[in-house]
């Protein structure tokens, strides 16, 4: 039987579900900040190539498996990248696939961008991005060439 999910902006019905998720791997926001930041996703009235965006996986019983924070940036080596500061998959029977369909979505994301390459962060929450205005590490994680 074949798993579908669904790979989409984070609706208004997913914001608590999915803080656990980022609840559960150590993330440094509380449950206000979360729903600040997902208010703020869902007040802007347009979805610039720089805008970060939060992206959820659902699977066909309504379980969020999964959840990314992307924006665009500019690189100096490597030019437009897909930032994915946060990437967290969880699944009982099914990590290979939720994590598929995730990159999956993070590529053609990256194509509709025109970037060259998806940048995502190290698991360890030490080189998650900081609170808005604090510092930033831009050399952590993984590079995945966009073909």
């Amino acid at each position: 039987m074949a798993v579908v999910y669904s790979v989409d902006l984070i609706k208004r019905h997913q914001v608590d579900q999915a803080y656990r998720l980022m609840e559960a791997v150590g993330y440094g926001v509380d449950v206000a900040g979360w729903r600040e930041l997902c208010a703020t996703t869902f007040a802007r009235k347009y979805i610039t190539p720089y805008s970060e965006e939060i992206i959820t996986v659902e699977n066909s019983r309504g379980y969020i498996t999964g959840v990314c924070l992307m924006r665009t940036t500019h690189h100096r080596l490597y030019g437009r990248l897909l930032d994915v500061p946060v990437f967290i998959i969880i699944s009982a029977g099914d990590t290979p696939g939720v994590c598929d369909a995730l990159l999956e979505y993070l590529t053609t994301a990256a194509r509709d961008k025109q970037c060259g390459f998806i940048r995502v962060a190290s698991p360890d929450p030490a080189n998650w991005p900081s609170p808005p205005g604090g510092p930033r590490r831009h050399d952590r994680g993984i590079l995945i060439p966009v073909q």
